[in-house]
């Protein structure tokens, strides 16, 4: 036992690692690439690295270890030892997901005490090791001004950071419920960290439009649905729920099929439970997330009079904020 947990949280240092690499390697292509204003890249910085760290974390591991020979379709997805979500996936892989996620949790703090010794050191460097403001080997107004007014914020490195704990958290979720009071804390610790640090260390952070904040709380909106499916899949696994249903293996190395197919769809066990729910509420957020507008259109058109009007006009005729306000209002303003 100690062997594989050894293991596991080496391999989720080493899939830390790949992450920061592999970020860097795209913001590298996408700054090559340039675009028009700085908002678009931040917007096409977030996505990138937002979708290789989801792919290198949620998706890489589990494809690596997945065999699923007794799939109608297979995918090519025939090597590895693990045939469905079962108590072998949760012990190893499971294990690597829950161990980056804690790691991220303590990151931010990390990430701070570190970027604050190395300000710091240059600092009492540059001042010769004294107390005195006034002692600096500097020779420019301009050198002086990057040693002391700390680094610049990267917003895209958080919300890329937020829609992956976000994603894996909801992809998981079902199966590991400690991923949500992990990711929870994550959030608080995060806030925290980024909410000082915005005020005691980082530079003023440009003016960004909404479109960046915007584009993120769209993808956010995918991952509910993720839930529901993956959610589904592992409810409808019997070997999850009962030990009735395992396989016999007659050596460790052997695939643990676990009888689990897509016919369980069409099958009356597929829905018995809580399953059928999670199905059609999967089936009515796919369609409201991929054809949300086309339905708010001919829901407008059969139903006029429950849509809202335009309320972007400004009305130019009312008087200035002040006389507007009734005398209790003005009185406490």
């Amino acid at each position: 036992m100690s062997s594989v947990y050894y293991w596991t949280t080496a391999l989720s240092y080493l899939l830390i690692g790949i992450n920061y690499i592999l970020r860097t390697v795209c913001i590298m292509l996408v700054d090559w690439i340039g675009y028009s204003s700085e908002t678009v890249r931040l917007s096409k910085t977030t996505n990138v690295t937002f979708f290789v760290q989801v792919f290198n974390s949620a998706f890489l591991l589990l494809m690596i270890n997945a065999n699923l020979s007794e799939q109608p379709f297979s995918f090519g997805l025939k090597s590895g030892s693990m045939g469905d979500f079962n108590g072998p996936w949760f012990r190893s892989v499971g294990n690597v997901l829950i161990g980056a996620m804690f790691f991220n949790l303590y990151y931010p703090l990390l990430e701070a005490g570190g970027y604050w010794l190395l300000r710091s050191q240059g600092r009492c460097r540059d001042r010769g090791c004294t107390f005195s403001g006034k002692t600096t080997k500097t020779k420019s107004i301009q050198n002086y001004m990057d040693m002391y007014s700390g680094p610049v914020y990267y917003m895209h490195y958080k919300y890329s950071s937020i829609m992956t704990t976000c994603f894996i958290t909801f992809i998981y979720g079902f199966g590991m419920p400690i991923l949500f009071p992990i990711a929870c804390a994550s959030f608080i610790v995060l806030y925290v960290v980024e909410k000082m640090l915005l005020f005691y260390g980082y530079r003023l952070p440009p003016m960004y439009d909404e479109r960046l904040s915007q584009d993120v709380l769209n993808k956010l909106q995918f991952a509910p649905l993720l839930y529901l499916a993956f959610g589904y899949w592992m409810a409808s696994n019997q070997q999850l729920i009962s030990n009735d249903h395992l396989s016999k293996m007659t050596n460790t190395r052997d695939v643990n099929y676990t009888d689990h197919s897509y016919g369980s769809l069409i099958q009356a066990s597929g829905y018995d439970g809580f399953k059928w729910p999670m199905m059609i509420a999967l089936i009515i957020l796919t369609l409201f997330f991929f054809f949300g507008k086309f339905i708010e259109k001919m829901f407008a058109s059969c139903c006029e009079s429950l849509m809202i009007g335009d309320i972007g006009e400004l009305d130019e005729s009312i008087d200035n904020y002040w006389a507007a306000l009734d005398d209790g209002d003005r009185k406490w303003s």
